[in-house]
């Protein structure tokens, strides 16, 4: 089922597909935002009859419907959410960014403090299944951060409205601004604004091919979290992995999306063998099997490797979203690798991290995990400085200061200085 790939330039050529499908897509995402900046509601009325299939009038939906969402969840469920939303918060409380203050040797006072965003706007999938978790990922962290306003943008289902549980986690978190509206109709709406939707200073969440690539067009004007594409997993497995958990682990990223990526580097031929043997057994009852199986046979990959040494090169370079360790002593490679997340050992699955670890689960894919992290309060936070010049450090410094200005040509520079040391 999986593609056994044994050569290095195979397997870039197939990780790199997701980074191609955004490309491609750019252009036709464009003319959508474009309509949408012009036209506003009416734009995205046109394109989610268009591509939702459902006509909408109003798009914010009603905090009665939202409320009635949230009592129609079963206490289990509630108290699982409520629960899995305080580890959330827990782990991210701990992010809180603290300033600081320095007095240079010459009497200059500098600070840098940080201020949350004022406003944000949190796409919420809705398409192939109800993400309500990532509500939790992209609400609490701004939340941590002190962000006054909060929209969420999810799709509408086939009745018009989005999703009971999207709809319950919302009001659950306290967040009442919510619009029926989807894909890239929803980013455009967010980031240009309309009638109905004010526009946003900052656009988070994932999304398929087509959302990535409409905030990746939108980011001039509006700031983004990351390019968060389908998903994509690298599980390192040596001859001591277990077959069973690695094609289950493989099965659990491939049914999001069948342009998600799952991802086998393996020294072992066996291992190898077994997992594709495996993996029908495990799709075989499961509801999702159509999508994992698409996943699984046009992406999907295993590359055998002459050493372990060798697959954690080849997952540097490739710079996973996720990534899990199937080897011995899997603690000794933590620090020599680069991903959005690291699952250490066979009994950590990536769905625990999804739901209930605490970390964030909205990821950088398409190798943002060189220079970004997972989604985190500062997400949601902006630094500045702040800068206090006495009449004291003016006689100590303003020679030196006015000497570098007009040894880069800047006299006005150095005449903004020259006449406040007259003051001096």
């Amino acid at each position: 089922m999986l593609a056994l790939i044994r050569d290095r330039n195979s397997l870039k050529q197939r990780w790199q597909r997701n980074q191609k499908y955004l490309e491609t897509n750019i252009p036709i995402v464009q003319k959508v935002l474009n309509r949408i900046r012009e036209e506003g509601d009416s734009a995205v009325r046109v394109f989610t009859e268009q591509f939702d299939h459902v006509k909408i009038t109003g798009f914010r939906v009603p905090v009665d419907r939202l409320k009635q969402a949230e009592e129609g969840l079963s206490t289990s469920l509630k108290s699982f959410i409520l629960e899995a939303g305080e580890n959330i918060r827990r782990f991210h409380e701990l992010q809180q960014p603290a300033g600081y203050a320095l007095e240079q040797p010459d009497g200059t006072q500098v600070e840098f403090r940080w201020r949350p965003i004022e406003r944000i706007g949190v796409y919420i999938p809705g398409g192939r299944f109800p993400l309500f978790s990532t509500v939790l990922m992209n609400v609490i962290p701004a939340q941590v951060a002190g962000v006054s306003e909060i929209a969420i943008c999810t799709p509408p289902g086939k009745d018009g409205w989005p999703s009971d549980v999207i709809q319950a986690a919302c009001f659950l978190l306290g967040v009442t601004e919510v619009y029926r509206v989807g894909g890239v109709q929803a980013i455009g709406a967010l980031a240009y604004g309309t009638d109905s939707i004010p526009a946003v200073d900052k656009i988070t969440g994932p999304g398929n091919v087509y959302v990535a690539a409409a905030k990746q067009a939108v980011s001039a004007v509006v700031g983004i979290d990351m390019i968060s594409g389908p998903t994509e997993l690298i599980i390192i497995a040596d001859d001591e992995a277990d077959p069973s958990k690695i094609a289950v682990e493989l099965i659990s990223q491939a049914e999001h999306d069948p342009q998600a990526l799952p991802v086998l580097l393996t020294d072992s031929e066996t291992v190898a063998r077994d997992v594709n043997e495996l993996l029908p057994t495990f799709l075989k009852d499961l509801p999702t099997r159509h999508t994992a199986e698409q996943s699984l046979k046009e992406q999907g990959f295993i590359y055998l490797a002459d050493t372990i040494e060798e697959c954690v090169q080849i997952a540097n370079d490739l710079t996973p979203e996720h990534l899990s360790l199937m080897v011995r002593e899997p603690e000794l490679w933590i620090d020599n690798l680069k991903a959005g997340a690291i699952f250490i050992g066979p009994d950590s699955p990536v769905a625990w991290g999804d739901y209930w670890a605490g970390t964030n689960h909205t990821l950088p894919t398409s190798g943002q995990a060189r220079t970004r992290g997972p989604l985190s309060v500062l997400d949601f936070m902006v630094p500045y400085s702040v800068i206090r010049i006495s009449k004291q450090s003016l006689r100590n410094s303003s020679k030196k200061v006015i000497s570098l200005a007009e040894a880069e040509g800047l006299f006005g520079h150095a005449q903004s200085i020259a006449l406040r040391r007259g003051n001096a």
